[in-house]
């Protein structure tokens, strides 16, 4: 592998690396931030459980924003599946939002970036979406960590952001050291939404949470089939076989 930056920023400390096959990675305290392939779509980890959930909403969702974008890896999947969704993203790092543009060809995905805090521009903004995805991590002393706690009043703000029948995705790291705010924020979602599901990717320590209040719930895990045909690398129609989503609670 041959590493191509490093950026120390308030928010990451993010080394770009690349590897023989041509992936870039963004590799940041103890996880990968984002990953990029020339030829698959999906990774394995936790990016893909993101998408799959976005993809749980009982319809067809036309409108997305996403606080946190990393390296855009979420949104280059997205786009893949959706080519008419509209999204949005808010980054709060700057240079986070550089290295995607010229690492990671986040501008091909159509996105519009917000640089600012995401958890300030939650408390000011009045549009709604049909999927609103919280992957608010940064970089913390020995591993990465959420920006704020996950609780029932944050939770709230972010519903507020929601259509109607919307859909909340929220990523968690469930290993060592995480167990906690994933099960208070697993609890605060059952509180709120009628209908929520866990989705887990086959490579990671990770759990993506959906919750709506449509009240036909989310859709079950064999309507993801019906994009097998969008996935034309046996690699990534494997992942996408593998993804494991649970009916909560």
């Amino acid at each position: 592998m041959r590493r191509l930056e490093s950026v120390i920023t308030p928010f990451n400390d993010v080394d770009v690396w690349e590897s023989p096959d041509g992936t870039i990675d963004f590799d940041v305290i103890g996880a990968t931030h984002a990953t990029w392939h020339p030829l698959r779509l999906l990774t394995g980890h936790a990016w893909d459980t993101i998408t799959a959930a976005s993809l749980l909403h009982p319809e067809t969702p036309k409108s997305l924003i996403m606080l946190g974008l990393g390296g855009g890896t979420v949104l280059r999947q997205l786009r893949h599946f959706l080519p008419d969704l509209e999204m949005k993203a808010v980054e709060i790092d700057g240079d986070m939002i550089r290295l995607a543009k010229e690492y990671m060809h986040l501008d091909d995905t159509g996105v519009e970036v917000i640089h600012a805090d995401a958890h300030e521009f939650v408390q000011t903004c009045r549009e709604q979406f049909d999927v609103v995805i919280d992957d608010l991590y940064r970089s913390g002393d020995k591993d990465v960590e959420r920006s704020a706690v996950v609780d029932r009043d944050m939770i709230t703000r972010l519903e507020a952001l929601l259509t109607p029948g919307g859909v909340l995705v929220m990523n968690f790291v469930v290993g060592k050291g995480h167990q906690k705010m994933y099960q208070n924020a697993r609890r605060s979602l059952l509180e709120t939404f009628p209908s929520v599901r866990g989705l887990r990717p086959p490579l990671s320590h990770n759990v993506a949470l959906a919750g709506t209040h449509d009240p036909r719930g989310l859709r079950p895990r064999s309507s993801l089939k019906r994009f097998h045909g969008f996935l034309t690398e046996p690699e990534d129609l494997k992942v996408w076989k593998e993804l494991s989503v649970l009916q909560l609670p």
